[in-house]
This record gives C-alpha cells, sequence and structure tokens, in this order.
C-alpha cells in the first residue's frame, strides 16, 4: 500500500468539503481497503465517515424516499419502505452480492460504485439524498 492520511469527519459538511479535495469516505471498508491494497486506488486522505447520523430512511414530501449513505444494503432491502415503494430496488440489493456483504456493504458506496458515498443518489428518477 502506498502512505495515506485518515481524517474522521465531524459533520456531513466537513466529509463533503474533504471529498471535495480529493478525499475517498470510508465506513465499511470491504471495497476501499480492498483496492488499496491491490493498489487500484491510491487515495492520499481516507475520510471517516462512520459516525455520521446517516443511517435512515425516510420518506420525503414527493412520495420518494431519502436512504442514508450508511444504511446497508440488507437493511434498505428488508425495510418496508423500500420493499413498497420500489421492490425492484430491494430485489436488486438483494441480488447484487453475498450476504455476507449485503451486511457489511452501505447505500453509499455499493450505490455509487467507486464514487463518493456522501451526496446525492438517483434511484427511479427521484432523488435520495445522503446528507440534509
Amino acid at each position: 500500500m502506498y502512505p495515506f492520511s485518515c481524517t474522521k469527519a465531524a459533520d456531513t459538511r466537513a466529509a463533503i468539503a474533504a471529498g471535495q479535495q480529493g478525499g475517498r469516505y470510508l465506513a465499511g471498508g470491504t471495497t476501499l481497503v480492498d483496492l488499496m491494497r491491490e493498489t487500484v486506488e491510491r487515495p492520499g486522505t481516507l475520510v471517516d465517515i462512520g459516525a455520521l447520523p446517516l443511517r435512515d430512511i425516510t420518506s420525503t414530501a414527493n412520495g420518494g424516499l431519502r436512504i442514508g449513505a450508511l444504511v446497508r444494503m440488507a437493511d434498505a432491502a428488508a425495510d418496508p419502505k423500500v420493499r413498497n415503494t420500489y421492490p425492484v430496488v430491494a430485489q436488486a440489493l438483494e441480488l447484487s452480492a453475498s450476504a455476507q456483504l449485503r451486511n457489511m456493504a452501505t447505500i453509499g458506496r455499493s450505490g455509487g460504485g467507486r464514487g463518493p458515498a456522501v451526496g446525492t443518489q438517483r434511484v427511479q428518477g427521484r432523488a435520495a439524498q445522503a446528507h440534509g
């Protein structure tokens, strides 16, 4: 691995600012750490967002859902709001990884691939905000 620094985000604004400066978000770390070990990813700074309040799934005024970046894939797939409003999303989450990974992987990382975890994800044309 290459050298890197690590910081813990105090709030979502600090996390977003660190990401805009090139920091990579770390929550569960299942994907990013593996990619760093294989030198596919070489971030200069890791931003720990694990303590941020991003674990809720809430309904929005326009009938959409706001899914926090730290919601685990398994939790989102099992949530009644997701299953009832977006059954195809629940099914996709259930089929996209093994049970072990679904229980560890967060929506922010999984939904964004290797992109940022804190920000806005699009689900069937409706925004699911990862931060408030």
